[in-house]
């Protein structure tokens, strides 16, 4: 069989760091992200007095049905099965180790497209393999053994059986013929593969000219946008051919919707953040909605998937900085996903903004319990990271703006974080946290910087699930607003 005639050219955020980035300018500022005005004398929301140490608090995060869930998947996970996760570093599918024959290097919070496809395809077709987790170069340094064994320091990687490959969609068709089980690129389709895989390439170049430039005036610009659409017709107009959700047809993706939906979840949140576009949810491109709903329905799609403001702040160092509209959709979805939508009560479902699908939708307190688990399991290490909010930068900066690795916290600081943090899991255990009502006082500001470093690192999906994430930062947020 010919190869696949179609490779991604562009190379491959979270991490910590400094001060904030703003998406929209590409600029950095220093202020406290809550959606409030500027810090006023004293806070007229109070927070308790006494809160519980942290053994009593994971305790309690153990004993939710949400935290018995997920006690459960991890011990699934230590021995290579249950669920798809970004921390999996084994996965069997029923084999025994000694059938683990690959093993994938990816990117270490999976955000890199390129690996998140890969990374779906061994979950889909059950291949036993290993996973090391490798930063992106603008997050911090990639260690030497693994330079070592790929000097071009690419990812994503994979190594079967003793060979090191690169290029995601080499490696793709080469495990589909390893591995044949669950075809994911079916001889008659092959054809109409490499010609959706060329109509891919077309909508990735259109994304670009119209998200990473500038929006002509005037009555004949707008030609970016009008490409990028058209496109957009003939990828709806594909799926509409079909006999099921796929491109290709049958039972699960095939190598083509991999290929596609790694860059249309980054087209979703950075079309409407920087040109005011919603392309989720409408009669235009009804098929590729039907297809995303089938994807949000996939396990392995759940572990991987990103949410918008992850994107907004992990597109600018891989792919350059997007280019603002100025419109009014363009200022209210800017509004909401740069933080203003982080406030209690959240409204989360299939019709918001960034939408929640209802295969992904377990309730507010599912999400509530998740975030005060994750957080309560590293409590310690998380306290002394957000100190770096009143710290010092690293000696070495990296070009995400958001990842300063080497960053030195402020221990000075670490009880009073410490107890806020306490306070931020408790509301997220009992759900007694209303619409805030105060605004950081002078005292607070300190810890309130502290927070927000914090909160603006929350990442999707390395630290937690988006309803998570959200009800973290509005948490967060209610607390920093009573400081």
């Amino acid at each position: 069989r010919a190869m696949l005639s179609v490779t991604a050219p562009f190379a491959r955020l979270f991490n910590v760091a400094g001060a904030r980035r703003s998406a929209r300018s590409g600029l950095r500022t220093n202020t406290v992200r809550s959606g409030r005005s500027a810090m006023t004398v004293s806070a007229t929301a109070t927070l308790p007095e006494t809160v519980l140490g942290w053994d009593e608090i994971s305790a309690k995060c153990h004993d939710t049905e949400t935290g018995k869930k997920l006690v459960g998947e991890e011990a699934l996970r230590a021995k290579g099965e249950g669920l798809p996760h970004i921390t999996a570093k084994l996965r069997l599918f029923g084999h025994s180790e000694e059938d683990v024959r690959v093993t994938l290097y990816r990117d270490h919070a999976g955000w890199c497209p390129y690996c998140q496809k890969l990374w779906m395809m061994f979950e889909i077709k059950k291949i036993p393999y290993r996973t090391e987790r490798i930063n992106m170069r603008s997050y911090g340094e990639k260690p030497a053994w693994f330079l070592k064994k790929v000097p071009s320091g690419l990812l994503p990687v994979v190594e079967l059986d003793g060979e090191i490959i690169t290029e995601s969609l080499v490696i793709m068709q080469i495990l589909e013929n390893k591995f044949p089980d669950t075809c994911m690129l079916p001889e008659a389709g092959f054809e109409k593969a490499n010609e959706l895989l060329r109509l891919e390439r077309r909508l990735f170049s259109d994304w670009c000219g119209l998200v990473f430039r500038p929006g002509m005036p005037g009555p004949f610009g707008g030609g970016a946008k009008k490409n990028f659409e058209e496109c957009l017709d003939q990828v709806d107009a594909a799926l509409g051919e079909s006999s099921g959700p796929w491109f290709l047809g049958g039972e699960t993706p095939s190598i083509v919707d991999l290929q596609y939906v790694s860059h249309i979840e980054r087209m979703n949140a950075s079309c409407l953040y920087w040109k005011g576009m919603q392309l989720r949810g409408t009669n235009r491109w009804a098929n590729i909605e039907k297809w995303f709903l089938a994807f949000e329905t996939l396990p392995s799609y759940h572990a991987c998937k990103s949410d918008y403001y992850t994107h907004v702040m992990d597109i600018p160092p891989q792919y350059g900085n997007g280019v603002s509209d100025s419109n009014a959709e363009v200022d209210e979805a800017q509004r909401v996903i740069d933080g203003d939508g982080w406030r209690l009560p959240l409204h989360l479902n299939a019709t918001s903004l960034e939408p929640l699908p209802e295969s992904m939708n377990h309730g507010d307190e599912a999400a509530r319990h998740e975030a005060a688990y994750q957080l309560s399991k590293n409590a310690g290490a998380i306290a002394r990271f957000a100190c770096r909010g009143m710290g010092e930068k690293g000696a070495k900066q990296f070009g995400a703006p958001l990842a300063d690795p080497t960053a030195v916290p402020n221990l000075n600081y670490e009880q009073k974080v410490d107890k806020a943090l306490r306070v931020t899991v408790s509301l997220l255990l009992d759900g007694t946290a209303g619409a805030s009502v105060g605004r950081t006082s002078a005292e607070g500001k300190e810890t309130a910087k502290c927070l927000a470093y914090l909160r603006d690192r929350v990442g999707v999906p390395r630290d937690m699930s988006y309803p998570a994430a959200m009800q973290l930062r509005a948490h967060l947020n209610h607390v920093i607003d009573a400081l």
